[in-house]
């Protein structure tokens, strides 16, 4: 399921990306002239706001009619994105503002700004705290009689900008969105014969070997699934054929055959490793108070448990002697500890075996005396007998 879910998302996502980048490229040139247009509109109505009330103001600035001055400062501040507004005599002092107290006050900032100004009034006289502020001189016959400074804060033009850049970003979320679910529809068509096929790996790796993918189409995904099939029959071919070497030899030298077929040849390789005997003591004097049957049995019982062990301690159950079980360590998979697990497997051969004497006193069955034997040295560990029959097996000095 979370790799259905996760190739029908990446397949979405590649498209939905390719859409996001397009759609982002144009929101950024949007929001980039979006901006600038505004800016300017702004700056545009700020300037003719202040021109205008300089215009305004020229008679009452004249005729020092404070109240006729207070009313237009008024009427100024109303307008969205102002934040102050005042007006100021030739002599730089503060004939109107719309803070009362400033009256009388003295600014002789605002002259060296206007004097630093350049280009057709309104000037901008301060752009750095915030907010924009324009400057436009008041004339009369020629002659400057004051100034108007209005100023519009920085935050109100950008937050039209910030308007412009939601509503291109929800028109792209909408887009993207949009595709995505189109993207998944697509895959859940297109990825298909992707998701039998790795409904099929996963049903091998349960060891499902039966598991086969309906064949349709002639596609490069269809010569996949019959490749797939083919695969199938072939490991269960192997597993069967594993199956069958592993009744008479370990299944660590049944997986090396399988692994390496080149290997089925005489003759073998030097190496370090423990070999182990086990036989039932007395077995001959043993054997004569059975029956075959009964033989048969205990043998079968008594195999039965010391191949469990040799197995448990990664040994390799070598052949069957009579009543004897010869076992090798470190061949044919190389053990570095190859004597510790031999000896480990002897005493826990022991065990079980007393185990199963004690128990076999209520169960009817034969106790039985184990001899075991243990030794280290190098071997030729390989195939031994003729091309027509051989047998895997180590032979020491």
């Amino acid at each position: 399921m979370s790799f259905r879910a996760g190739i029908k998302i990446k397949f979405a996502l590649i498209l939905s990306g390719i859409l996001f980048l397009t759609t982002l490229s144009m929101g950024v040139v949007m929001v980039m002239r979006q901006r600038a247009s505004l800016e300017d509109q702004m700056r545009s109505m700020a300037s003719t706001v202040t021109d205008q009330f300089s215009s305004d103001i020229k008679v009452p600035l004249m005729q020092k009619d404070g109240l006729a001055m207070n009313l237009l400062i008024e009427n100024v501040m109303k307008y969205p994105g102002i934040t102050d507004a005042y007006i100021i005599n030739d002599n730089m002092q503060v004939e109107s503002h719309k803070n009362s107290g400033a009256a009388g006050l003295k600014y002789d900032r605002v002259l060296e700004l206007v004097r630093k100004a350049a280009g057709r009034p309104p000037w901008i006289i301060s752009d750095e705290t915030g907010a924009v502020t324009f400057a436009s001189p008041v004339v009369f016959m020629d002659t400057t009689v004051g100034y108007t400074v209005v100023s519009f804060s920085e935050g109100f033009i950008q937050e039209r900008v910030n308007l412009a850049i939601k509503s291109v970003a929800l028109i792209t979320a909408l887009s993207i969105i949009t595709v995505s679910l189109i993207s998944i529809l697509m895959a859940s068509t297109l990825l298909r014969p992707i998701l039998r096929l790795f409904k099929g790996t996963q049903e091998i790796a349960l060891g499902n070997l039966d598991y086969r993918i309906p064949e349709k189409g002639r596609d490069e995904i269809s010569d996949l699934v019959r490749s797939f099939n083919r695969m199938a029959l072939e490991l269960k071919k192997k597993e069967l054929l594993k199956g069958a070497f592993s009744r008479y030899v370990s299944r660590d030298v049944a997986e090396e055959i399988l692994k390496e077929p080149h290997i089925m040849r005489l003759g073998g390789d030097r190496r370090e490793v423990t070999v182990f005997f086990a036989d039932i003591r007395d077995f001959t004097s043993l054997s004569r108070s059975l029956t075959p049957e009964e033989t048969v049995e205990l043998l079968n019982r008594y195999f039965t448990l010391v191949t469990e062990m040799v197995f448990r301690f990664n040994g390799t159950v070598d052949k069957f002697i009579g009543d004897a079980v010869m076992s090798v360590f470190g061949a044919p998979v190389t053990i570095e500890d190859h004597l510790e697990l031999g000896v480990k497997a002897a005493v826990a051969i022991k065990i079980a075996i007393e185990k199963v004497n004690i128990s076999g006193y209520t169960d009817g069955c034969v106790p039985v005396n184990v001899g075991i034997g243990l030794d280290t040295g190098e071997v030729i560990a390989g195939n031994m007998g003729s091309r027509t029959r051989m047998e895997y097996t180590a032979i020491g000095y």
